[in-house]
């Protein structure tokens, strides 16, 4: 089997194991990453809107974090603060940055200070950017990748296979010596429509594989310029379109 067949099979094989996973980047469920969202709103005293049962909705904003719960700011409405009694399940929405935050939680109790003790959630609505977009596998052979190592004569070469905004990740081929730290100048990519980017790169990971028969290179970008970053930009948005479409 050649390089390409061997690389779209792998790439393809990775996307199935993905789609499988059903990991929707649209949600934290990390504790780590929740309990460190969740401070980012207290951090930041942004108003939160809690939706009880009868869709009833108030205004408050987070007091603590901790392991095992939250504590919210009790309300201003007498009414609401009597429908706030233990086992009751509310809605948290909120805006992070201009981008939607909504969980939802069941109250446990009351805070000496009379605040709200609700259960810290399992996973929290919070859609984000993917860091990375697959290009189109079918044609991969097109996106082509070549840069040479900084105060050397050696050069690197391969194919892209994850583009995001910051940077790219490259199938090589060749066996060429190539490490963390390296600056890949000059260095070009070949996009949809044969569209080259000119910039240089820096080398932040490398993973060897002898049984995958490729080294996988990921790369920043380094001194783009804006008119190739906006191509960059025009490209990644076309991947997204094509996946929306699948």
């Amino acid at each position: 089997m050649s390089f390409l067949s061997s690389l779209k099979s792998l790439l393809a094989s990775e996307e199935r194991e993905h789609d499988a996973l059903n990991d929707n980047p649209n949600f934290i469920v990390r504790p780590s990453r929740i309990k460190h969202m969740l401070q980012s709103l207290m951090e930041s005293h942004v108003q939160i809107s809690i939706v009880l049962d009868d869709q009833s909705e108030h205004t408050s904003r987070i007091l603590d974090v901790s392991e095992n719960d939250i504590v919210l700011d009790q309300f201003n409405s007498r009414e609401a603060h009597n429908k706030m009694v233990k086992g009751t399940m509310v809605q948290i929405d909120a805006k992070h940055h201009s981008v939607p935050f909504n969980f939802s939680a069941s109250l446990i109790g009351t805070s000496r200070d009379g605040g709200y003790i609700i259960s810290t959630p399992e996973k929290i609505y919070h859609p984000q950017k993917r860091s990375f977009f697959r290009v189109p596998l079918v044609n991969i052979e097109k996106y082509k990748f070549t840069g040479a190592i900084q105060y050397s004569e050696n050069l690197v070469s391969g194919y892209i296979y994850d583009v995001s905004f910051g940077g790219i990740c490259v199938a090589v081929y060749s066996n060429t010596y190539i490490k963390k730290g390296d600056i890949l100048s000059p260095a070009s990519m070949t996009l949809k429509g044969g569209n080259i980017i000119q910039s240089d790169f820096t080398v932040c990971s490398v993973k060897k594989s002898h049984q995958e028969g490729f080294t996988r290179v990921g790369c920043e970008f380094l001194d783009i310029l804006p008119a190739e970053k906006r191509s960059v930009h025009k490209f990644i948005t076309e991947c997204e379109r094509e996946r929306a479409r699948k």
